[in-house]
C-alpha cells in the first residue's frame, strides 16, 4: 500500500510503496481513499513542532481529511456498506501521532470521522472539505453572528477562513476580510463585505471604519494571546473573539474552538455542501507523490482556499 509517512524522527516525509494495509477491526470500516486536502496540522507533525508534546509511533502517515468508497465492512458494522462513498477527517492524535489518511487505504469506526459524502458532490471536493469546514463551523456557532454584527476574520482566504466567511455571510453579518489586493474579487465572491489590505496596519484600518469597535473577531493566525489581542483590539466593549490555535485565551468572551470528527458534525456539515450553501475553493490539486510540494505551498505559498492531494 502507498502512503505518504514520516519513517523516523527527523526524517523529511517521503511516499512509501510497501506500507501493511490496514485490516479493519469488527466496529471499522475500509476505506480506498481517493481524495484529501493539506492543513496547517500537517506541516507542524512534519516539522516535528508535536514531538515532545505528544508521543509519536512510526512510521508516521501524514494527512487529515479524506474522501473516498468504503472497501470493506467489519462484522458489527450496520451504518455503512461496501461500495458507499463517505468522507471525514482524523485527529493528529489518536491517541499518539501515527494514523493519517495521505495512504490508499484507511480503517475508521463507523460512529466516527466517518459519515456519507455529500451526495451531489464529487469525491475531489468532499476530501478538501472536512477538517477546515467544522473548523469554521464551529467557530462561527460560538460567535452567535446575526445580521446586525460586524465581524473581522483573520486569515480569511485560507481553508478555514474561506469556509468562515461563507458561513458568517449567511448569518447576515457584515464581514471585514483582510488580504492581498489581489484577494479582493475572491473574497467578495465568499460573501466579504470589506476587503481591506493585510499589509496596512488592520486593527487600526478597521477602527478609523468603525470607531465604536466591531462585534466579532475570528482569528485564524495567531497563536498567542498577545497577538490574538491585537486584533482584539478592534472589539467594541463586549465583543467576542474566537481561535483555532487556543490564541484567545482566557479573558471574559474570548473562546478557544476545536473541530471534532462527530457524525452529527461532518453530517451538518454535508448538508452545508449538498445544499450549495457552502462551496470548496481548491486552489490547486497534487498526486499523492507530490504530497511534499503541497506541503511546502502550503507553508510558504499565498493561498486562496484549499489545497487538495488527488491519490489515484
Amino acid at each position: 500500500m502507498k502512503a505518504f509517512t514520516i519513517d523516523s524522527a527527523g526524517r523529511p516525509p517521503t511516499l512509501s510503496e510497501d506500507m501493511r494495509a490496514p485490516t479493519p477491526a469488527a466496529n471499522e470500516v475500509l476505506v480506498r481513499v481517493h481524495a484529501s486536502s493539506v492543513n496547517p496540522v500537517d506541516n507542524a507533525i512534519a516539522a516535528g513542532m508535536l514531538s515532545g508534546v505528544v508521543e509519536h509511533e512510526f512510521p508516521v502517515v501524514l494527512g487529515r481529511d479524506y474522501a473516498g468508497v468504503i472497501e470493506q465492512v467489519g462484522s458489527s458494522v450496520t451504518r455503512y456498506a461496501a461500495g458507499q462513498e463517505v468522507y471525514g477527517f482524523i485527529l493528529h492524535a489518536n491517541p499518539t501521532v501515527h494514523e493519517g489518511s495521505w495512504s490508499e487505504l484507511l480503517a475508521v469506526p463507523e460512529d466516527k470521522f466517518i459519515a456519507h459524502k455529500p451526495a451531489g458532490m464529487a469525491l475531489a471536493a468532499a476530501g478538501a472539505a472536512p477538517l477546515a469546514g467544522v473548523t469554521a463551523m464551529t467557530a462561527i456557532d460560538v460567535l452567535e453572528l446575526s445580521e446586525d454584527d460586524t465581524a473581522l476574520i483573520i486569515g480569511a482566504t485560507g481553508g478555514v477562513g474561506s469556509f468562515a466567511v461563507q458561513l458568517a455571510a449567511q448569518a447576515g453579518a457584515m464581514i471585514i476580510a483582510p488580504g492581498l489586493p489581489e484577494d479582493d474579487e475572491y473574497l467578495r465572491d465568499l460573501g466579504a463585505s470589506e476587503p481591506i489590505d493585510r499589509n496596512v496596519g488592520i486593527t487600526a484600518a478597521v477602527r478609523e471604519r468603525h470607531p465604536d469597535g466591531i462585534d466579532a473577531l475570528l482569528d485564524l493566525v495567531s497563536y498567542t494571546p498577545d497577538a490574538f489581542e491585537v486584533y482584539a483590539a478592534a472589539l467594541k466593549a463586549g465583543g467576542r473573539g474566537a481561535s483555532p490555535t487556543g490564541a484567545a485565551g482566557q479573558s471574559a468572551g474570548r473562546t478557544n474552538v476545536m473541530a471534532t470528527p462527530t457524525q452529527e458534525n461532518l453530517e451538518r456539515l454535508a448538508r452545508l455542501l449538498d445544499a450549495g450553501d457552502l462551496k470548496v475553493p481548491i486552489q490547486h490539486t497534487y498526486d499523492l507523490a507530490r504530497a511534499g510540494e503541497a506541503l511546502q505551498a502550503l507553508g510558504t505559498a499565498h493561498t486562496q482556499g484549499k489545497l487538495a492531494i488527488h491519490i489515484p
